[in-house]
Formats: structure tokens, C-alpha cells, sequence
């Protein structure tokens, strides 16, 4: 199989599962900016209690560091309201694409997904008193748990807009949104 057709099977494979668009962008065209994760540690009610927020994900300049490896990338859209099953189901689809995509060949493949994590009911970070790289081993799912976007210091709204979205600021608590995740394929 082609990588060409490989991307093709993985966009199919996103829609399949839930999500509304996918598009193949440049890593170029993901913009990491130190301010996001600012935002998650001073006004997330996340912070420090999932093993992919905040202090435990990898940092802006981790990420810039990270995102010189690769060349492309899938941004996988998804249309939703906020509530925690949804935000489990964007975990689950972007693990699947994941590992489809290391399985058809793209053994470098990495995703991020959207939010604090929801794959458990509860994290146990939430029980770490003194946070440090080495607590997200008490992860109990370290198989499928990835950072979001925004942790890692992603501009999402930036990265959308870039790829041709048309994204605004939720102003209503319950109205619909978007929801990104980014996949790393090559």
C-alpha cells in the first residue's frame, strides 16, 4: 500500500468512528505557543489531575522539539457539545487511528487528542501530592492515554484555522463546538 492510500484509509477510518473531517497538513502548520499552556495551568479545572495535563505533559518546547521528527500530520475534526462521553470517544478514536496508522506502516505515528483525559472515571493524579515525571506511571491506562493538544501548548484555534477551519470561541455553556485532535503520521 501506498502512503498516499494509507492516509486515505486512515481519513475513511476517522470518519468511520465519529469524526466529521479530517485534513493532511504540514507540521509546519501546527503553531505551538507557550502561552496555551499557560491557559491549562491557570484556569483548567484539569490541571495536575490527569496524567496528560499539565505538569505531566510534555512542555511547548518539548513539543516544537517533538514536531521536528515528523512532516505531516492529520487533523481530525470532530463536532460535539461538551460533555465527558464525548470527550472519552475522541480519546478512543484517536488511539484507534493511532495505532491503524502504525500497523499500515507509519511506525512513528503519535496522537493527541482534545481535553482533559476521560478515558477513566477518575485520574489517579488527582491523589498525587507532589507531582514529577515519574507519578504518570500510576497511569492505569498508559496503552491508550495521550496528551491533548492544548497541554502539549498547541494553538489549536491557530492550527485549525491554518488548515482551513472555521473556528470561533464557545461563548455558551452546552452550544456546539469543535473539537481537534492531530495525529502524527510521517
Amino acid at each position: 500500500m501506498t502512503p498516499k492510500n494509507a492516509v486515505s484509509q486512515l481519513q475513511r477510518l476517522a470518519v468511520e468512528k465519529g469524526a466529521n473531517s479530517t485534513k493532511l497538513i504540514a507540521v509546519e502548520d501546527i503553531s505551538v505557543e507557550d502561552w496555551v499552556r499557560q491557559k491549562c495551568e491557570y484556569g483548567c479545572t484539569g490541571y495536575a489531575r490527569h496524567f496528560t495535563c499539565p505538569p505531566y505533559s510534555p512542555t511547548p518546547e518539548e513539543t516544537r522539539k517533538r514536531l521536528q521528527g515528523y512532516r505531516q500530520a492529520l487533523l481530525v475534526e470532530f463536532t460535539r457539545m461538551g460533555e465527558k462521553e464525548d470527550q472519552s470517544a475522541v480519546y478512543q478514536v484517536m488511539y484507534e487511528l493511532e495505532r491503524a496508522a502504525f500497523l499500515s506502516g507509519f511506525y512513528k505515528a503519535f496522537s493527541y487528542s482534545s481535553g482533559p483525559c476521560r478515558i477513566c472515571r477518575s485520574c489517579k493524579a488527582e491523589e498525587v501530592r507532589s507531582p514529577s515525571e515519574y507519578s504518570k506511571r500510576e497511569c492505569r491506562d498508559k496503552k491508550r492515554a495521550r496528551p491533548s493538544m492544548e497541554a502539549c501548548g498547541i494553538d489549536v484555534y491557530q492550527t485549525a484555522r491554518k488548515a482551513g477551519y472555521k473556528i470561533d470561541v464557545v461563548k455558551e455553556e452546552g452550544d456546539f463546538f469543535h473539537t481537534f485532535g492531530l495525529l502524527l503520521i510521517k
